[in-house]
């Protein structure tokens, strides 16, 4: 089973939780702005709703881009979900895919050459627009 994390969208995220490349359960999850509030909540309900607890084999991340907290988020909760539970993480951008199906088929086909213990970076398209006290 693969947890695929995806916080580049602007008013929501998705979670899939993917145990064939075409059997997978997507869980949509509103809010924007509000990414480290939700993410943990909505991963530990989707593996719950799912029984899938213990079962993870590998986790997969959208890389970006998107906002630069939400796509951060996204990233670290990934890396760090691969390094507590042993299992490898691997990601994508944005542009690499095409909907969640394609996600999917891709993120299965990086898991079978990834090992655990290496990291996943965020992808940004620019440089961050940090605003200067006045």
């Amino acid at each position: 089973m693969i947890l695929i994390i995806n916080t580049c969208l602007t008013d929501q995220m998705e979670l899939i939780l993917a145990e064939k490349q075409d059997q997978f359960k997507l869980k949509k999850v509103k809010g924007k702005f509000s990414q480290s509030e939700k993410l943990l909540p909505a991963i530990d309900a989707l593996i719950k709703d799912s029984k899938a607890s213990g079962k993870l084999k590998g986790v997969g991340v959208v890389t970006g881009p998107g906002g630069f907290t939400s796509v951060r988020i996204g990233v670290a909760v990934a890396n760090a979900l691969s390094y507590g539970l042993k299992i490898p993480v691997v990601g994508l951008r944005k542009d690499q895919f095409d909907g969640n199906n394609d996600l999917v088929s891709k993120i299965f086909k990086l898991q079978k050459a990834a090992k655990p213990g290496k990291l996943v970076m965020p992808y940004y398209d620019r440089e961050p627009n940090i605003t200067v006290a006045s």
